[in-house]
């Protein structure tokens, strides 16, 4: 639906406004009217009317067109002013339309008003667009400049030769206390402000983006204070050419300190979790060797006591009858072998739990070793009783044990050395041997190995197992303490 158009006009003759609307009716203008006749009624119908074209005759008594002009442009200054007079000169006619008159049209030539109402409105409305247009961009400009200039980060381009062309407050803030003075539009980018590895760096990173690249780069300035940017480049492209390089760098310290703080404490949890599940690891390997001390105590003082019963019922049977005596014979060495089998598997499962005493405990072991006088071991033990707990002691006794069972099963050596000692707040497990060794990177079917560096984990210990073919094995272990 078309808009009603308002129209106020200012006129003393109810004749001549009566013509005027008649003639935009015929026209087939949707209008609704207005009449003023004098001063204070056209300025009333300013404010509560508010025309959207004023037709005003050039002469009335104590008010004329120049006066509605100047009244109408204050309140209304985007409004077509159109002045309708019987006669008027020129020269007045050109200088109404110099203070800002849309048109003027003679009252008897008024069939050229319509058309010169809709050409007034269309220039009206072109230039209100135009205006806010105008203000809309300046707007803009001053809004972007305030945020340019009013952000942290650094905002600069530079043209094809590496000269500034333009920058934010922060940036030349930034080169000011590099060089003690801004840098000026014009200017070389790369001038005596910056290092030498600085200058050829970020040269590098100008003709990346001056060939077309985006891309964002992580740098850091050593100094007093070691600073994190985050730095972007972007091309400047014109017509499809591109003519400069557009850079935007952030200060990023603060969120690299937080990435490592984060890092760390991610770091510190899962140590805690570790030494955590080390902990629980320790209870189990306390509560295994409890187990076993129980099940080598009841071999010993069960399962061999109803062995030693049964040896004594078959001496008996046998002492009634020499053919019975011939048949229990070989049982009885059986018994004998089971008992000695017992006993030296009880001697392997338990070991005292408190109040250990780790160096004889390890002289015992090494006996064991040389008995078969096929292998000559050798203990060399420096550590203080005091310095170790008895859970430390049973492991590294477990460690060393797990180590000569090995020795033992597959090393085929003639000499063993065992060496404990403390160095720099550990303990230090030697075991070495001059047996056969074997290849550290082939797959191994026994567990021992694997069983021997859990339980050094388990105290947060390493081991270091040193072998080739055919040169002996050195396993070195270090135990804090």
């Amino acid at each position: 639906m078309e808009k009603t158009l308002k129209i106020l006009i200012l006129e003393d003759s109810q004749v001549d406004a009566e013509i005027i609307k008649r003639l935009l009716i015929k026209e087939k203008m949707p209008c609704e009217f207005h009449l003023a006749t004098n001063k204070m009624g056209f300025i009333n119908a300013l404010d509560e009317f508010v025309p959207d074209v004023i037709l005003s005759d050039h002469s009335l008594p104590k008010f004329n067109s120049a006066d509605a002009l100047v009244a109408a442009r204050k309140r209304l200054p985007h409004v077509p002013f159109i002045m309708i007079t019987g006669t008027v000169s020129e020269e007045f006619a050109v200088s109404i339309i110099k203070q800002g008159a849309d048109d003027y049209i003679l009252k008897d030539r008024l069939a050229r008003l319509p058309a010169a109402i809709n050409a007034t409105l269309k220039q009206r409305q072109v230039e209100k667009e135009k205006q806010e247009a105008e203000q809309q961009q300046e707007f803009d400009r001053n809004n972007l400049s305030a945020l340019i200039n009013n952000t942290h980060d650094l905002l600069w381009s530079v043209d094809k030769n590496l000269k500034l062309i333009t920058c934010n407050d922060a940036f030349n803030h930034v080169i000011e206390l590099m060089s003690g003075k801004p840098l000026a539009k014009g200017q070389d980018m790369l001038s005596t402000q910056f290092t030498r590895e600085q200058r050829e760096r970020y040269k590098i990173f100008y003709q990346r983006a001056l060939s077309g690249e985006t891309f964002t780069i992580i740098d850091h300035f050593d100094g007093p204070v070691q600073v994190w940017t985050e730095i972007s480049f972007y091309p400047i492209r014109q017509e499809g050419a591109v003519i400069g390089t557009a850079c935007f760098s952030r200060d990023i310290t603060e969120r690299k300190k937080a990435e490592e703080n984060l890092k760390l404490l991610e770091k510190k949890i899962l140590e805690q979790k570790i030494q955590e599940q080390k902990k629980i690891a320790r209870a189990i390997i306390k509560g295994q060797e409890k187990e076993r001390n129980h099940i080598g105590k009841e071999l010993h003082d069960n399962i061999n006591q109803i062995l030693a019963g049964t040896k004594i019922y078959l001496a008996i049977a046998g002492k009634k009858s020499d053919e019975v005596k011939e048949i229990i014979k070989y049982p009885m060495q059986l018994i004998d072998s089971s008992i000695e089998e017992i006993r030296a598997l009880c001697a392997k499962l338990v070991t005292p739990v408190k109040n250990i005493n780790l160096e004889e405990l390890l002289n015992d072991l090494t006996l064991k070793l040389s008995q078969g006088e096929i292998i000559k071991a050798g203990l060399i033990y420096a550590v203080p009783d005091k310095l170790i707990s008895d859970d430390l002691k049973l492991n590294v006794y477990r460690i060393i044990q797990e180590l000569a069972n090995n020795i033992l099963k597959y090393a085929a050596a003639k000499k063993v050395s065992i060496v404990i000692e403390t160095r720099d707040n550990n303990i230090r497990v030697v075991v070495e041997d001059d047996g056969k060794g074997f290849d550290l990177k082939s797959k191994r079917n026994g567990i021992g190995i694997s069983n021997i560096i859990n339980r050094a984990e388990t105290f947060n210990g390493t081991v270091e197992v040193i072998t080739s073919p055919g040169n002996g094995c050195k396993t070195v272990v270090t135990l804090p303490c």
